[in-house]
């Protein structure tokens, strides 16, 4: 005979089983704090005709693992990329990765990365562009790592 504990831990690993079976294996990972994120390049490109000077801020798991200052010579709108960035490379996995950029005329942008919500082995790259819009001085935008923005 099965006793109260017993039936509640086969409840509990048959609940399990079902939540992996329906939601797949990738989600089942991101809950249990199982997966991480790759970051790869981090580029800077400045859009407009005049140089600027950008401070970059890369956080690994809520802990700063980069922080630099650049300035980018004038540019053009094909946003050439002038500086690319990868400190990280020999850890470049995480549960969460933010990555944040500002001109001195502007404040705070950023993008973040986070295994509770991404693929399975995604990897990212990011970029930043410097531009003259309405919203914002600069722009961080996420890509996968072969190139393309998301």
């Amino acid at each position: 005979m099965i006793g109260p504990l017993d039936r509640r831990a086969l409840l509990r690993a048959s609940g399990v089983a079902a939540l992996s079976a329906l939601a797949g294996c990738a989600t089942i990972e991101a809950e249990l704090g199982l997966r991480t994120e790759r970051l790869g390049r981090v580029e800077l490109a400045n859009s407009i005709d005049e140089p600027v000077d950008v401070d970059v801020e890369v956080r690994r798991d809520g802990t700063t693992v980069h922080e630099s200052s650049h300035r980018l010579a004038a540019g053009s709108s094909e946003e050439r990329t002038q500086v690319v960035l990868e400190e990280w490379a020999e850890n470049p996995e995480a549960r969460s990765w933010e990555i944040r950029a500002r001109t001195n005329a502007g404040e705070w942008r950023s993008a973040e990365i986070d295994a509770a919500v991404g693929e399975r082995d995604d990897c990212h790259s990011v970029t930043v562009v410097t531009g003259d819009w309405p919203e914002a001085s600069v722009l961080v935008l996420l890509g996968d790592c072969d190139g393309s923005r998301g």
